[in-house]
């Protein structure tokens, strides 16, 4: 791994944690409300309740970082391309989506059986969709726009 690579990686992962963990946070408590638990003590107890879905939240948990550093990795490649901000932006925010959502939904698959396997599907494409476009021009733009500084900086200071 270059070095232009380790600076994208540690961006990503650095930022995107911040921002990406208090995004799962609320999530974890809108699945709560789903699930028929109230917020508080009660709903913990109902999210661990519903192990299948405490499993799965844990798990995005867990793939959060991997994604992060993987995409983060692939920022750099591509601004060492020539792709614009917004296009790398856009690769990133979905490439970390389809991620994390996408293990949501085998764990959901396997753990909680094949009994709404449309409608789980359907959810989790909606959800990479809308939080593929929202984080593009938001926080991926901003993770991308810092990635590129950091690289300049540091091609800059090899000079």
């Amino acid at each position: 791994m270059n070095k232009t690579e380790n600076i994208g990686a540690k961006v990503a992962l650095i930022n995107g944690m911040t921002f990406g963990l208090g995004f799962l946070f609320i999530m974890t408590f809108i699945g709560v409300l789903f699930s028929d638990g109230l917020l508080g003590l009660i709903g913990i107890g109902a999210l661990l309740s519903y192990n299948y879905l405490f499993i799965s939240f844990a798990l995005i948990y867990l793939t959060l970082p991997f994604a992060l550093w993987i995409f983060g990795k692939r920022n750099s490649k591509s601004l060492n391309q020539g792709k614009s901000v917004l296009k790398t932006s856009a690769e990133f925010s979905f490439g970390v989506n389809l991620i994390i959502w996408i293990v949501f939904l085998f764990s959901q698959l396997v753990i909680g059986g094949i009994e709404n396997y449309l409608y789980l599907n359907l959810i989790v494409i909606g959800l990479i969709l809308v939080l593929g476009f929202l984080t593009t021009y938001t926080f991926g733009f901003y993770i991308v726009k810092l990635t590129k500084e950091k690289i300049k900086a540091s091609v800059q200071q090899r000079l």
